[in-house]
């Protein structure tokens, strides 16, 4: 644990020495407001502790992981403007709190500040390349997202790569970009790269049941949120596929209702219909088959698990094995 202390403290010791700032103040105010919120880290965390694992300097991975947290940051402000959500982390989002079009443009420029940290470090050609295909798949990803809103059949396996795509790719890029900093073998990243993969995939399904089971004061976004507007997440869709007939057409028709519907009178219902399904239950199985995946790549890289331990601490942190 101490090592990981250390490395969040380092990185929060490189962010708060970072210029946010710049003219027009209402392009990179937005950048700093979102920046210097006290997220989890989560991103530059598995960039530096991939790093360390494999020796590599430091000061060298605190580069990729400044351009990780800042692309991740500037999803976070688009994804906010598509999904129209008013809250994130407990404070009003950037195009709440200023508008749309800051929003984009602020969020444009921290894409364009990521590569720039990217490109930092001696192997800047091969992390920029590696956020540029990271940033498209996202791209997909969430147009996925979006497509499913009008779909009236989305599929479990269209769910999960969606998932994949929009959440996963990203933490097991940081793992990724982490090593190939460090100078490790294709074998080794391939296996981080998986590593991360099934980790994300088990974050995002830990993400769809908190929205749902878990508060705001906690979460940091509206309850039930993903009801509310709709969203075809994995509860959803085991749900139908756990439902009786006239359950099911239930469900169905309660997501095709819009705001102007009581939105808690909405989210109490499909509660209630996921509890009586025990939904949550079920998504928690697949949660942990991917849990067991995950460290099954982790074991299969070639160090000593000395090695490891700080990164198996840390996604076991994650994962909910250690209190």
């Amino acid at each position: 644990m101490e090592k990981i202390k250390q490395l969040q403290q380092d990185f929060a010791a490189f962010l708060a020495q970072t210029d946010f700032g710049g003219n027009p103040k209402e392009l990179y105010e937005p950048i700093a407001y979102t920046i210097l919120q006290s997220g989890k880290r989560l991103r530059p965390m598995l960039c530096l502790l991939a790093n360390d694992m494999f020796g590599g300097e430091e000061q060298e991975a605190l580069w990729p992981a400044l351009a990780l947290e800042t692309f991740h940051n500037f999803t976070l402000i688009h994804d906010d403007i598509m999904d129209k959500a008013p809250m994130r982390r407990g404070m009003p989002t950037v195009y709440q709190k200023w508008n749309a079009d800051i929003a984009i443009l602020s969020g444009d420029a921290m894409l364009a500040k990521a590569f720039q940290y990217a490109l930092q470090p001696k192997k800047g050609a091969d992390l920029a390349h590696l956020l540029g295909k990271v940033a498209i798949e996202i791209c997909e990803g969430q147009q996925m997202d979006l497509n499913f809103e009008t779909l009236g059949n989305v599929t479990i396996p269209e769910y999960l790569e969606m998932i994949r795509l929009k959440t996963a790719v990203l933490l097991a890029t940081a793992l990724q970009m982490g090593a190939t900093v460090a100078g490790a073998d294709e074998a080794d990243i391939t296996h981080l790269y998986d590593f991360g993969i099934n980790l994300g995939m088990s974050f995002q399904l830990q993400d769809d049941i908190l929205d749902l089971y878990s508060d705001v004061a906690t979460f940091g976004k509206k309850h039930g949120g993903d009801i509310a507007e709709n969203k075809k997440t994995y509860l959803y869709l085991k749900a139908l596929e756990l439902a009786s007939e006239k359950d099911r057409r239930r469900l169905e028709y309660l997501f095709t209702l819009r705001m102007d519907h009581d939105e808690e009178e909405k989210i109490e219902e499909v509660q209630a219909l996921y509890d009586r399904l025990h939904v949550k239950e079920a998504v928690e199985k697949v949660m942990l088959d991917y849990d067991r995946r995950a460290f099954a790549e982790l074991d299969a890289v070639g160090l000593p698990e000395e090695k490891k331990a700080h990164l198996r601490t840390y996604a076991e942190l994650l994962s909910g094995r250690k209190k």
